[in-house]
């Protein structure tokens, strides 16, 4: 998760984004989750303290078309992806895409 990768790579400031305001309001409590992703919820919850300052928005999907692009692709290919420095060549071609469509 991209929680650990934080951890891993020492940083003390961190934004995390995601589609899901449900699953963004979780993380931000300490309450028990007992839904399917609980294991997820309470492994964030449980390192948002080794953190300085973390703070969690909700991106609506479409503003978060590449994420999504890359976990299909992800999910497609049944590979696992950490995006630390560089991204697969179809995420790039995809950003491009999408940088051309954005009004100047």
């Amino acid at each position: 998760m991209a929680i650990q990768a934080g951890v891993e790579m020492g940083l003390r400031v961190v934004t995390i984004e995601g589609n899901s305001m449900s699953v963004i309001k979780k993380c931000q409590t300490d309450l028990v989750d007992k839904s399917e992703i609980g294991a997820y919820i309470r492994d964030v919850q449980t390192k948002k303290n080794r953190f300085w300052s973390i703070i969690f928005i909700h991106a609506h999907r479409s503003a978060n078309q590449l994420a999504y692009i890359l976990a299909m692709e992800t999910l497609k290919n049944r590979e696992q992806a950490y995006l630390v420095g560089s991204v697969p060549v179809y995420a790039l071609q995809r950003m491009e895409i999408e940088w051309a469509k954005e009004p100047n």
